[in-house]
């Protein structure tokens, strides 16, 4: 809408201009537009109201709210762009945030109570959805209420982000927790009437005849559920579509959207390949789809199944299974094109595949009829590139050639088990045509069922008007066995260079470098809704310090200690927390000064800690201590880091004989209660740890549990065809483990470790496991993500250290294979390249971003040691640890 930048922000003014008040703060940062009164004694916590609304009906509960709070002189914020509410009602927007238009900031709780009645009275039948974290002040009401930080205490959390919390009365800051049901503060007492408690059985009976089992899924537009019809016996799945959600400026919202779902069924039932409807039905104002609950696996499931790594005959999935898969989705997606319908997201999660090898499409709230106007959308990465700019836009229904791009991405992802992974790029275009092309002939070379479908493909992915008909995809496999197909010629893009990309990702480092020395952050980062740490390694400074040429170096160096010693604030993990930050001060500082302040902060640093992990706890907090105990020649600090050590040693527990470190449940973390294998959170970063600091200090005890470690890894390897593999948790059943070649949570990680521990040790297992781990890593190099923590520069930084440890050459070469793949999926940003994440965003970080592709490349080229290792200790080649230096 074309006064969308200012139409919600233009009624509040007039609303402040009306009344005559003159003392009021109009503010619009990011998402929200704050109105404020001056002088306005903003509580830290209490009761806030929340009011809903619809997209069409936003405007107007402004308008009424906007007067209520005016006149009371409250507080609020809402969207500031009318067109960004729609985040906030979206079918899968977090449901803890849904619906949630105005909030309001009443100063007390007299006031809030005072507030809710008349904000009640002024927004009555207009509509809007239910605030699933809120209680509703009256039944079908807009105005909800919940306990909840205001200003609040702005904390930096141990997961690496800062997070607002609440002050208990004993003092202690908690959690302000953001649940998808009504979950106040034991100490918050409520000012508001207290609804009448609902009572009956725990179990849920739908429409008098269906029995609810299990959530599938909880999402905004309503839940997906099993159920047992009792009419019949079976198993059923049950949708529900909640009054107002998701209602976008059609006026259309879920109930409407699951009624045209259950239209697309009925009229696509003579199709024989979508769920039969069993019933459909209105219950407590919410309306409910009951249909046929289909056996099999979707195609996700599947290609995890039956996808294997590269090996001596190719990798991805048999041809011979492929090929009569795509066979009955072309025949069926022709069947749905026939009856007038195009499907509009076809993608891996909505193919089922039956025990038999039939195919059933599923979810169908994207189905339309090719003449109806519809809200563009789609599952990123199989939404044809000429619908992407006009994703949420209104639009007549695509054609059938939209369905086309979506299953030639799905066959790619069939054979080669992984996603396209081709982004907009702003030279070389969309990713079909040549593009795609290009990327297709390299992948084929290791990929039989790719080798084989590969002109379909291309012609499937080809700009939209020279797309394959169905038509000509059925010829094509029908003659697949007769006679050879004929690629279609088309001019091949020069594929850039590793060299290309660390120039650019450099310059584009130094482009969006924020050098002020009061900046929040040289790089802001709000990754998932949540602000990182921006010191950290993770996603902060500290993970960008060490590629960055020393005039940049310095200037970011100055900042971090500056923030450092002004926060004086120590979570102890490496990447997550700020350990790892004062290591990379140091190392990059060149100035006495600097490295005295990291030395003296690393005695701030935790001696104990309830997460013994790498990445956020003590595994990691021990290694930065003793790096800048070893670097500063400091023997106090020596000793804090034998303390650390021992602390973590003395937390192992057992499983089945075989030592493990459990963070525990009550840890105040997202990671509570896990018990992982890998690098970041698990076994193998702790063993690093220990068999550094066993090494260092000449610690039986600490090296007989590194033993321990080694042979558990042992007896949990999975070999097969010479590659080696292990689970990501140690409760992971086997029937469900994918295979990983990650340095978070996989076969890189673990063979990290592995490595070093034949370094330390000289056993013959460990040397031939970590051989394995190499082999599972080159041979998924076409399936794993560009991203440091679960793909291609984590992993090549492995092959690196396995050709330096072995002197074996064929390691480096598999390491540039590796940098091969990244180049492949290199798209042009304001005229600069870039490897972006999986959802197609450039981020400058380490873990996730440019920084730790850079870390990689500029290893690979020069022969850097490894970032974040204490190799010397071990007996690595002898050299002052550095940290990169662009050349």
């Amino acid at each position: 809408m074309a006064a969308d930048a200012t139409i919600l922000r233009d009624l509040v003014t007039d609303e402040l201009a009306r009344s005559g008040d003159g003392g009021w703060t109009i503010e619009a940062a990011d998402f929200w537009c704050r109105v404020t009164p001056d002088g306005y004694p903003m509580p830290d916590q209490g009761w806030k109201l929340h009011v809903s609304a619809t997209m069409l009906s936003a405007p107007f509960v402004l308008a009424q709210v906007s007067r209520v709070l005016v006149e009371a002189g409250c507080a609020f914020k809402f969207p500031d762009r009318l067109g960004d509410y729609w985040e906030l009602l979206a079918p899968h927007c977090a449901r803890a945030q849904a619906g949630k238009f105005v909030t309001a900031y009443p100063a007390c709780d007299a006031e809030a109570v005072r507030l809710a009645a008349l904000l009640d009275e002024a927004t009555r039948g207009l509509p809007g959805p239910a605030i699933l974290s809120d209680r509703p002040y009256r039944a079908g009401g807009l105005v909800h209420y919940r306990y909840g930080a205001f200003s609040g205490h702005r904390t930096l959390g141990n997961d690496g982000f800062y997070e607002v919390r609440l002050r208990a009365p004993g003092g202690e800051l908690v959690r302000d927790e953001r649940a998808a049901s009504f979950t106040p503060p034991s100490f918050a007492t409520c000012p508001f009437p207290q609804p009448a408690k609902k009572t009956g059985s725990a179990a849920v009976m739908l429409n008098d005849r269906f029995v609810v089992r299990e959530a599938i899924r909880h999402a905004n537009r309503g839940g997906v559920y099993i159920a047992e019809d009792t009419k019949t016996g079976r198993e059923v799945v049950i949708k529900e579509g909640r009054p107002h959600a998701s209602s976008d400026l059609s006026g259309r919202d879920a109930k409407d959207r699951l009624a045209l779902e259950r239209a697309a069924l009925d009229d696509l039932a003579t199709t024989g390949g979508v769920p039969a409807v069993v019933d459909a039905f209105e219950q407590g104002g919410h309306a409910f789809l009951a249909e046929e609950l289909v056996p099999g696996h979707t195609a996700h499931r599947w290609t995890e199944a039956h996808a294997t790594p590269l090996g001596q005959d190719g990798f991805g999935c048999p041809t011979e299974q492929v090929i009569p898969v795509v066979a009955r989705l072309v025949d069926l997606l022709r069947k749905v094109h026939e009856q007038g319908y195009v499907f509009r997201d076809l993608s891996p999660g909505n193919v089922m595949i039956l025990p038999d090898g039939q195919i059933r499409l599923v979810d169908l709230e994207y189905a339309a009829k090719r003449d109806s106007t519809v809200m563009i959308g789609g599952t990123p990465g199989y939404l044809a590139p000429e619908l992407a700019p006009h994703s949420g836009a209104f639009r007549q229904a695509p054609t059938a050639a939209a369905d086309l791009y979506s299953l030639g991405a799905l066959v790619y992802f069939l054979t080669v088990g992984a996603e396209l992974g081709l982004a907009e790029d702003e030279e070389a275009g969309p990713a079909w045509g040549a593009r795609a092309g290009d990327l297709l002939a390299r992948v084929a070379e290791g990929n039989p069922a790719l080798a084989v479908l590969r002109p379909m493909v291309a012609g499937l992915l080809a700009e939209p008007e020279d797309r394959w008909t169905l038509d000509a995809c059925a010829r094509f496999l029908a003659e697949l066995q007769e006679q050879a197909q004929l690629e279609r010629p088309h001019a091949r893009r020069v594929p850039p260079s590793a060299d290309d990309l660390v120039a650019d990702g450099l310059a584009w480092l130094a482009e969006t470098m924020d050098d002020r020395p009061d900046s929040p952050s040289p790089w802001p980062n709000i990754t998932y809704g949540l602000e990182a740490d921006p010191c950290a390694v993770s996603a902060g400074a500290a993970g960008i310090l060490p590629v960055l040429p020393p005039e940049q170096a310095d200037a970011v160096s100055r900042w971090l200690r500056r923030r450092l010693a002004e926060e004086d604030v120590w979570p102890s993990g490496l990447y997550a927390g700020r350990s790892g930050a004062l290591w990379a001060l140091y190392e990059a500082a060149r100035d006495a000064e600097s490295r005295d302040f990291a030395v003296r902060a690393a005695y701030r640093l935790p001696t104990d800690h309830p997460s013994p992990d790498m990445t956020h706890g003590l595994a990691g907090c021990a290694m930065a201590t003793l790096r800048l105990a070893i670097r500063a020649d400091e023997a106090a600090l020596r000793e804090r880091a034998a303390r650390m050590l021992q602390s973590l040693h003395d937390a192992r527990s057992s499983l089945d004989g075989r030592p493990q470190w459990l963070t525990p449940a009550s840890h105040d973390s997202s990671l509570a209660g896990t018990n992982h294998f890998g690098f970041a959170h698990g076994l193998a970063g702790i063993g690093t740890a220990l068999l550094y600091g066993g090494v260092a200090f000449g610690q039986a005890e600490w090296l007989e549990t590194v033993r321990e470690v080694a042979y558990t890894f042992y007896a949990c390897a999975d070999v097969e065809e010479g590659a080696a593999w292990w689970p990501y948790r140690r409760d992971e059943p086997e029937s469900v483990r994918p295979r990983r070649p990650h340095w978070c949570s996989g076969s890189s990680g673990v063979g990290s470790f592995l490595i070093r521990y034949w370094r330390a040790t000289g056993d013959p297992i460990a040397l031939e496991l970590a051989e394995q781990a190499a082999v599972a890593v080159h041979r998924t190099r076409w399936q794993s993500g560009s991203v440091l923590c679960h793909g291609l520069p984590g992993e090549g930084d492995f092959l690196l250290d396995m050709a330096e440890f072995t002197g074996d050459e064929r390691y480096h070469r598999w390491a540039e294979d590796l940098a091969t793949c990244l180049t492949a999926r290199a798209v042009r940003r304001a005229g600069r390249l870039h490897v972006p994440d999986r959802l197609g965003r450039i981020l400058p970080t380490y873990l996730g971003g440019t920084a730790g592709v850079l870390a990689f490349l500029l290893r690979l080229r020069h022969g850097h040691p490894r970032l974040w290792m204490l190799d010397d200790v071990i007996g690595r080649p002898a050299h002052e640890l550095t940290v990169l230096r662009a050349r």
